[in-house]
């Protein structure tokens, strides 16, 4: 009988003896360093990409310890449906740091796959950078000067989420542009600490961006520009592009009844059924060619405004390429200066609008791409007028805002246009519609990065 009991008790001293160590190890593991690179494990984590409530991707994050460097890899995978066009999007990027301090990156690799794009940058950072990159099998070699970016640089909003940081404290992350190769920070606020059931700390930025990251410093969610959501998975998600319904769908601005042709609009008064606020950074902007007045948006036809002289004044045109200066002398634009603007930029906007044909274009391209493709969407008419008006002297700059798409689709979709500097005033013109004057189907405004545009309906107040 006193050998069971020693038995027991000896038992029991075990088990408190265990419970004790792991105690004392779990308030030890708060304060261990886990971000530093002298202690950083290796990790990966993945992510689901959501947008306009559906599923469009997946990320990937992952960093690898080897004898001589910390290796990083990050990946985003985008797919989708765009005007019935099956639209992919993929971005890579490879970082190396160095094992020892203080740990600057000493090479890296990015690919970068649009529609019609593939770009591939590979750069060793030494005493001098060294860069090549290709672009559509067009290769460049550049040497620039060395940059430092360092393992701290990559980790530090993890390192700054393990000293615990208060309420409205600030912190300025570091982020590596991989295809530049340019530096640049943004500052953040901490919005939320953890308490009660909402155990994270979320970051915000001053354009609205958000993070919100485990007790550990792990992502939990990124809001990023436009609704476009990273959500912290268990594993690789799995997508179906087909069952996703057209992403372009998503994007409008709907109206709550039939404007009939936009060209016979003389004025059009809309407001919106959920009111944003115009007064901070989540409200709407309105272009100087439009009125917001009490909640309410008035666009008329044929819209301008005058020009602001010191704008004028400071006005600078760009050096022109070879392929501009060519394409503008197979247009045989009248060489007398006397000819006046007005009817030079009423000859670009019909030229632009014939050698360029309509395409869903959600890719960046260069101006001599755009040349050379022969296609694009208003983001390419647009850049293309601009050029073309640059090399002839003429001021011109780009506005954004929406456009009716008809009767059949009933909402605004995302447009950009152009406006011209004619007698005095800023006149608006359209390359896409062959338009030398804007309707009042056209919406000169700017939904915030940060705001779904399917959040905000309009509403039909009068129409002209």
């Amino acid at each position: 009988m006193k050998s069971t009991v020693n038995r027991v008790f000896n038992t029991l001293l075990k088990l408190s003896f265990l419970a004790a160590c792991l105690l004392l190890l779990s308030s030890y593991l708060p304060f261990k360093r886990l971000w530093q690179p002298a202690s950083v494990e290796p990790f990966t984590e993945w992510f689901q990409i959501n947008w306009q409530g559906q599923v469009v991707g997946w990320g990937k994050k992952q960093l690898e310890v080897s004898s001589d460097a910390y290796e990083v890899t990050e990946s985003e995978h985008f797919e989708g449906r765009v005007r019935g066009q099956r639209v992919k999007f993929i971005y890579q990027h490879q970082y190396r740091f160095d094992r020892k301090p203080p740990h600057n990156i000493i090479e890296g690799k990015a690919k970068l796959v649009e529609p019609n794009l593939e770009m591939i940058t590979e750069f060793t950072n030494s005493d001098e950078l060294f860069v090549t990159q290709t672009r559509n099998q067009i290769s460049g070699n550049f040497i620039e000067p060395s940059i430092k970016y360092t393992l701290d640089d990559y980790l530090y909003w993890r390192q700054f989420i393990e000293t615990k940081p208060e309420q409205n404290e600030k912190v300025q992350l570091v982020k590596l542009e991989p295809h530049a190769q340019t530096i640049s920070t943004q500052s953040f606020t901490v919005t939320q600490t953890p308490q009660g059931r909402h155990q994270r700390y979320e970051l915000t930025n001053s354009s609205g961006k958000q993070l919100e990251l485990s007790l550990k410093g792990h992502l939990l969610t990124e809001y990023r520009e436009r609704g476009i959501t990273f959500v912290r998975s268990t594993h690789k998600p799995s997508f179906n592009p087909e069952m996703q319904t057209d992403l372009y769908s998503n994007v409008g601005l709907g109206v709550n009844k039939p404007l009939g042709d936009i060209n016979r609009l003389q004025s059009l008064t809309l407001s919106f059924k959920s009111q944003p606020n115009t007064d901070n950074s989540n409200g709407i902007k309105v272009h100087p060619s439009a009125q917001f007045k009490q909640g309410k948006l008035i666009t008329r036809n044929a819209a301008q405004h005058p020009a602001q002289a010191s704008v004028v004044d400071s006005w600078t045109f760009q050096p022109v390429s070879s392929s501009i200066e060519n394409l503008s002398l197979s247009i045989d634009l009248p060489a007398d200066s006397s000819t006046s603007h007005k009817a030079k930029v009423k000859q670009l906007v019909g030229f632009v609008h014939n050698y360029l044909y309509y395409q869903p274009t959600p890719t960046s391209f260069t101006t001599d791409e755009v040349i050379s493709n022969g296609y694009g969407d208003c983001t390419e008419y647009t850049q293309l007028l601009l050029a073309l008006l640059n090399q002839q002297q003429i001021p011109a700059r780009e506005v954004s805002g929406y456009i009716y798409l008809g009767d059949d689709e009933q909402r605004f979709g995302g447009h950009a246009w152009v406006e011209v500097l004619l007698d005095e005033n800023w006149v608006g013109v359209d390359p896409t519609w062959n338009l030398t004057q804007v309707t009042a189907g056209h919406l000169p405004i700017t939904i915030p990065a940060e705001r779904s545009v399917s959040d905000l309906d309009f509403i039909v107040e009068q129409i002209h």
